[in-house]
């Protein structure tokens, strides 16, 4: 049942005699609300009770131990207690009374709770007493939630960015070529570079140790810092030079601000690079789906306007969510945020692994304790806590649900991206499990469009909200025709 150990009790007297039955009676029980969903739980028993659970934790322990004279699980009571002690027999008869009595004192009262009870205090008078703290469940109460209006900006795409993302195309598909000349800016070389901080040639102070990169030598170019192409310029191959820059006071990194770089690089290609122009041929060239320049504008400003929805979308859906939370009286039993804290923690500690280190490691690198971290996930577990209940109590209100053949619709657009593993994808998510946890996304996402929609004032069917967000979605997980950089996918 999940009962913890109300820690040592006192000595009893050793001519007690033991009970070697008792016949359950109704329990004194008395309950008391706590705070957060929680209810201390007191149990009074008789002292026969007691005695008659010693008697059978003495046996138990007479059948694990040796005792001289007398062969396992034979000895006399008394003797037991002599060779064991009698805090030992009383920790053990409490250890397995006390999941006996909470779930005859549930049986017997009206608490219905969400979880395993805790077993937090034991007073052994003569009539003993158990105290409980028992989960209940979560109670969410959404108040005028109807009522709640966030404004939303409809997405517009300038001129100027589509451009941007044009010459990022136009970068992508530069035509580079060997050059025995020195480097010019506009071209490209490949070096080996090694920056140390203040000529200190420490570990710790090694700001770059790279081999074969390359850089576009550009005048306005910061990176790795201001200054550093314009030292490389007119390098050939096969050239090495030592100079040193110093960060600006004003920089951005407060650690970096002021200190002084020494670098030493050496150039191992030199190319030139010749932009494609942006003609029709140029648009043929990105995709053979587009005939001209135009279609090729086209395409991008599309891409550039859905890449920059789901952002606006992703950022605006947080913000109703905040706002809906604002409206809301939710409470739940501790248990629950100490169980979504440890997901937490899992999860943090599966990415450390992938990466290759351990949460351990993880700590020591942050100088921090394993209390003081979780200390620091405690307000994300309570604000993803409190917009689960917040959601699950949306649907039940909403009658939020799907259909069967909206979860095959999704297994098959699912199992579709991992191409020759699309069958075994497939199987996966038809089982029990993988049905069910695609079912609950497919609920979450209704109920997150139905708040979307609050939000916004519209008055839509939920089906067709839904349905326009699907497809929505589905554009958006279709592979892009058009590739962009990175900067361009966050714009």
């Amino acid at each position: 049942m999940g009962l913890a150990r109300a820690g040592s009790s006192p000595a009893f007297p050793t001519n007690e005699k033991p009970y070697k039955d008792y016949i359950v009676d109704q329990l004194k029980i008395n309950t008391n609300e706590l705070e957060k969903c929680e209810v201390e739980m007191t149990v009074e028993l008789e002292s026969g009770r007691l005695i008659a659970a010693k008697n059978a934790a003495a046996r138990k322990l007479a059948k694990r131990i040796n005792i001289p004279g007398f062969r396992k699980g034979k000895a006399p009571y008394s003797v037991i207690l002599q060779h064991v002690g009698d805090d030992t027999v009383t920790e053990n008869a409490i250890e397995e009374l006390g999941q006996q009595v909470y779930k005859e004192a549930l049986e017997q009262s009206d608490l219905d709770p969400f979880a395993p009870g805790n077993l937090v205090d034991v007073k052994l008078d003569d009539n003993p007493v158990l105290t409980f703290k028992v989960p209940l469940p979560p109670r969410v109460d959404l108040g005028d939630y109807s009522s709640v209006r966030v404004p939303y900006k409809a997405i517009e795409i300038s001129d100027e960015a589509v451009s941007e993302s044009m010459e990022h195309l136009r970068a992508e598909h530069a035509l580079l070529e060997p050059i025995d000349r020195p480097a010019q800016f506009g071209d490209v070389i490949t070096i080996d570079a090694r920056g140390i901080l203040d000529d200190d040639n420490e570990e710790d102070n090694i700001l770059v140790d790279e081999t074969d990169f390359d850089i576009l030598l550009e005048s306005e170019s910061e990176w790795p810092m201001a200054g550093f192409t314009q030292e490389v310029k007119g390098m050939n191959i096969d050239d090495t030079r030592d100079f040193a820059i110093k960060f600006s006071a004003e920089y951005d990194n407060q650690e970096l601000a002021g200190k002084t770089v020494l670098w030493n690089v050496t150039c191992k290609s030199c190319k030139s690079r010749t932009l494609p122009e942006l003609n029709d041929g140029f648009a043929e060239l990105v995709s053979e789906e587009y005939k001209t320049l135009l279609d090729l504008r086209i395409a991008v400003r599309k891409q550039l306007e859905q890449s920059a929805t789901l952002q606006q979308d992703r950022e605006y859906r947080s913000t109703v969510i905040e706002e809906v939370l604002k409206k809301c009286t939710i409470s739940y039993p501790s248990i629950m945020i100490q169980e979504r804290i440890q997901e937490l923690v899992k999860e943090q500690d599966r990415r450390l692994k992938s990466q290759g280190i351990t949460l351990e490691d993880y700590l020591k690198i942050e100088n921090k304790t394993e209390k003081e971290y979780i200390e620091t996930l405690e307000p994300e577990a309570e604000k993803q806590l409190q917009s689960s209940l917040m959601l699950s109590e949306l649907v039940k209100i909403e009658k939020i649900e799907v259909d069967d053949d909206e979860i095959e619709e999704a297994i098959e657009k699912t199992s579709l991206q991992f191409g020759e593993s699309a069958e075994k994808i497939r199987e996966m998510l038809r089982k029990d499990s993988g049905r069910r946890s695609l079912e609950l996304d497919l609920i979450s996402d209704k109920a997150l469009n139905r708040l979307q929609a609050i939000a916004k004032g519209k008055t839509i069917d939920l089906a067709e909200n839904d349905t326009e967000t699907q497809k929505h979605s589905d554009s958006s997980k279709d592979k892009s025709t058009v590739e962009t950089d990175k900067k361009d996918e966050k714009s």
